[in-house]
Order: structure tokens, then sequence, then C-alpha cells
């Protein structure tokens, strides 16, 4: 077969530019679509609800009044961001699993990763009539192996270090696999290990940082699906027409009588390529959006999926220099890929988790943005493994959280069905909360979206039902009049054995002092405290957050562990 053949010259000049045209569209259509979500989040938070019930007003009434004052003070113990202490019991147990689950899920998707690479490395020979040699395919296998960097980066890497680190690694193999074949074959030379690589694996990286930029990574997959195939129409009705010269010179003088001229005409066919098959795009991501309510795929899986299916068939476009057929190969490996990786989770005793786990309340100040986002991510790529996340929906981590489901109600228009209105609608929010874990493992972060009206009661409900509460209260001044609420309910409903407090150099360390003496004070004659613990645990947090994060994640787990004591 010549490259001059038809069908290769379509798969591996269209597809090609399909992929990289759809790649790079999808990026800055994420940014934009998130933007305006975080709009709209915005917009449904400032409303009033249809219903708020007067839940708000009775939790105001009972503050109201003298109250008996307490009769131990409050203390707050602030620890620095050092290595937690935790170190046996069932905390200990808990903090092992939160540190250790994410790298055996890594693991679980190396294999699928091997296999993966194997195959490819195998098609590659095959395709090109090379002799099959030991070392030879141990090469090829770690070149196709790169995309397993990006997901242990992805899955188990929480610190800048380690993530240099698994990339080192990465490295350091392959340079020990190239000494040793340069040892055994002299006709080899450096230059060929590093073209070898670059060209095999540059290009769809680069590709990839569409979906693995944090700021659009929740989006990522499901705007670069709907994009190549609303580009594959658009291609494909041109290259269709142009193989069938009757049917286009048809097509051609009806855009003709229309006024059109002959670039008009193309463009027209452009045009409607896209729109039709931008409703099957559309169909595809409601079909992503039932399997994911179904739980067969969550919001990891779907990121993970896109980057093994795009490094998959950008390897094979080359093979099909070589024969039509070989453009499957990248679509086999990833089957394979699939299949292990499904199976490995099945297999795993590490679906630890199972029925409901410990239940995290994440309060935060809104204004922090960014940092708000790698506190989330760190926190809750390790906790998600230990029980699901809860948090009041807010623009800082509106890009982080948002659901497939969510996000196509806001492209649909419906994004207000999402908010809570009324206490009718908590109550069936409550009864509809995600507890379950997935297929790999992970519980799922359930938002919250209320109105101006309404947070209030939310918060309430919230605080009543998880068994630990984490408020990030880096930023914290006067100005945050919501966050001292939060404070003031925590003390008056949640037993202060389950709540830690992140703060930081930003926060006005005084003010959080005086927020908390006043609200100890203010207690409601109900609240758990009046003979429970009189003590707030405090983490101070460096700027950089990663010393923080397992003296956090050792806080958090001893008061799991805790609240798993005073319920037995």
């Amino acid at each position: 077969m010549t490259t001059t053949d038809p069908t290769t010259l379509a798969l591996t000049g269209q597809l090609p530019f399909i992929l990289s045209v759809g790649a790079i569209l999808a990026l800055p259509l994420s940014y934009l679509l998130l933007r305006l979500y975080r709009r709209a989040v915005l917009r449904g938070m400032s409303r009033r609800g249809e219903h708020p019930g007067d839940e708000r007003n009775a939790t105001r009434a009972d503050r109201a009044g003298p109250l008996e004052h307490p009769e131990r003070e409050l203390r707050l113990k602030i620890l620095d961001a050092s290595p937690s202490a935790v170190t046996g019991g069932a905390a200990g147990a808990l903090l092992s699993r939160a540190r250790s689950s994410p790298w055996r899920a890594g693991m679980i998707y190396g294999a699928g990763g091997v296999v993966f690479a194997a195959i490819m490395a195998f098609c590659f020979l095959r395709a090109s009539g090379t002799e099959f040699l030991p070392f030879r395919f141990l090469v090829l296998l770690w070149v196709h192996a790169w995309p397993l960097v990006l997901t242990l980066v992805l899955v188990a890497s929480s610190r800048r270090r380690t993530k240099l680190l698994v990339a080192a690694a990465y490295g350091a193999v392959y340079s020990i696999l190239a000494v040793v074949v340069l040892a055994r074959s002299p006709d080899s030379s450096v230059g060929q290990f590093v073209v070898l690589w670059l060209t095999t694996n540059l290009p769809t990286t680069l590709l990839l940082l569409v979906f693995l930029i944090r700021r659009v990574r929740a989006v990522g997959p499901l705007v670069v699906t709907f994009m190549i195939l609303a580009l594959t129409g658009s291609n494909l009705l041109i290259s269709v027409l142009d193989r069938r010269q009757a049917l286009l010179r048809s097509v051609a003088e009806v855009g003709f009588s229309l006024g059109l001229g002959g670039t008009g005409v193309f463009w027209a066919l452009i045009l409607i390529g896209f729109l039709l098959f931008a409703i099957l795009g559309w169909f595809a991501l409601q079909w992503i959006r039932r399997r994911y309510q179904a739980k067969g795929v969550n919001d990891q899986s779907l990121i993970l999926d896109a980057l093994w299916l795009l490094f998959g068939i950008s390897y094979s476009i080359g093979l099909a220099f070589e024969g039509a057929a070989w453009i499957l190969s990248g679509l086999v490996a990833f089957a394979a890929y699939k299949a292990t990786v499904v199976t490995g989770f099945r297999m795993s005793a590490g679906s630890e988790a199972s029925g409901q786990g410990a239940r995290l309340l994440l309060l935060r100040v809104f204004s922090l943005g960014k940092r708000s986002e790698e506190l989330f991510e760190a926190v809750t790529k390790h906790w998600r493994y230990l029980g699901d996340v809860r948090l009041i929906s807010g623009p800082d981590l509106a890009a982080a959280t948002v659901e497939p489901h969510e996000f196509l109600d806001f492209l649909s228009g419906r994004l207000d069905r999402q908010f809570i209105d009324g206490p009718e609608a908590l109550t069936r929010r409550i009864k509809e909360l995600d507890t379950r874990p997935d297929f790999d493992g992970r519980f799922r972060v359930n938002d919250f979206f209320c109105h101006d009206d309404t947070w209030q009661m939310t918060l309430q409900r919230l605080v009543g039902t998880s068994d630990v509460v984490l408020m990030d209260l880096r930023g914290f001044s006067p100005q945050n009049a919501g966050c001292a609420y939060e404070l003031h309910e925590l003390v008056s409903a949640a037993p202060l054995e389950r709540v830690v407090i992140a703060m930081d150099a930003t926060t006005d360390a005084g003010f959080l002092e005086r927020t908390l003496h006043d609200a100890w004070a203010a207690m409601r004659p109900d609240s758990p405290n009046r003979s429970g613990q009189a003590e707030v645990r405090i983490v101070r947090l460096t700027s950089s957050g990663d010393r923080g994060l397992f003296a956090l994640l050792g806080l958090l787990c001893t008061a799991a562990e805790r609240e798993s004591t005073m319920t037995a």
C-alpha cells in the first residue's frame, strides 16, 4: 500500500488535524464556559429562594436572648505544619489508608498502562517488520508507557516534589535502557533515543495540556469529546462529497442558487457537517452523563480515559502508513488498558471502602481562589478514599467540583434546578446524597448550590449530618461575615472533637480568636460542647501547603476516629 492511498491519507492527515484542532479549540472554549458557569453560580447565589422557610430565623431566635455563660474557657490549640504525630490506633490506620490508597490505585492504573504499552510496542515491531529483540521491545514499551507518568501525577502525587520524582524515575529507566542498547548496538546513537521519544510523545503531551490544566480539567474531556466529534463531521462531509463529484455539483448548484459563491458553499458545507455531528456530540455527552450518574465512570476516570485514548490514537496514526488496519492498534491497546484497570479494581481488596465512609464537610473563605483549589485538590485526593466530601458551592471551587450533569444543566440553561430554594429541596438533596464509593474505591464530592437566603439552613443540616469538618480560614478577616456565622454554627452544633481549622499568615489571628470566644460565649443551650471538649485544633499552613498536608490529614483522621468513638 502506498502513501497516496486515500484511506491512508485520511487516517494520517485528517485524523491528526481533527485531534489537534479539536484540542486547541477546546482550551479557550473550556475557559470561556467555566467563566460563564462561575457567573451563573454567582447569580444563583445572590438570588433569594422561592420557599426559604423559617429554619434560618429559628436558628437566629435560638441565639437571641441571654444564655448561661459556659463554665469552661475555650482553648485554641495551634499546631505548626509538621508531619502528623498520628502513628497508631484507628486514626493511624485511617491516615495510612489515606496516604497509600492513591498509590494503590496508581499501581492498578499502572498495570493497565504496561499492558497498553506492550501492545503498542508489539504492533510497532510487527507493522514495521522490525526484528523482535528483548531490549528493543523494552525500549519501545517504555516509550509508549509515558502516559503512565501523567496518570500517576493525576492519581497519586499530591506534592510537587513527588511529581518531579515520578518524572525523574521514568527518565532514569529510559536512560538505563538506552545505555544498555547503545552498549549492545554500536550503530545506535543517543540522538536516536531522544528523537524517538520526542516524536512519539511530545506533540500529544502538549495537546493534553487542554484538560491537564487544573483550571479546565473538570470539563476538558467533555469539551474535547464534543469538539472532536463536531470537527469530524465538518471534515467527513467534505471528504464524502469530494469522492462523489456528481453529488458535489448538485450541492454546489443549490448553494449558487442561494447566492453563495464557491467559497461560501465550501464554508457552508463545513458548518453543516459541524452542526450535524455537534448534535451527535451532544448525545455523546448525555451518554457520559448517564454513565456518571450510574457510577460507571467518575471525574478521574473520565480524564484518564481521554488521556489514554488520545495517546492510543496518536501512537497508531504513524502505523497506518504500514496498512490502514493498524490504525485500530490504539483502540485495541486502550480496550486492553480498560479491561486491566476494571479487573484490577474488582480484584483489589483495597476497595476497603464499602458502604458509607467518613463524611467530610469543607467550609472556606470563598475569596481564596487558586489557593482554595490547591488545598481542595490535595486533601480530597486522599480523603476521597475514606469518605465523601460535602461543601456549599461557590465561585472559588466551581471549576474543581463541577459534575457532568451540573455542567450539562448549565449548557441547557437549567442550572437553576440544582439550587436549593427551600427546606423541601434541601431534604430531597440530603436524601439523594451519593455516599457510596465508585468502582475505584473513591467517594464523590457532594456540592450544594444555595441562594442567599438558603445557605444558612443548608449549613445547619450539613453540620448535623457530617462526621468531620475542615474549615479553611486562610485570608479570614472581619470582611468575611459568612465565615464568622459558620464558626458560630460550628461551636453551637458540632462537637469540637471533629472540627479542624486551617490558617496561615494571611489569617487575621486576633479576629479569629475573638470570633471563636464570642461563639463559645453565645453557644446554644443544647450545644454538644457544653459538656464536651473545650479545645479548637488549628493547623498553621505554610505558603506552599506541602508540609502541612499530612499534618492536616492526620488531624482529620483523628477527628474521624473520635466521631466514630462517640457514635459507637
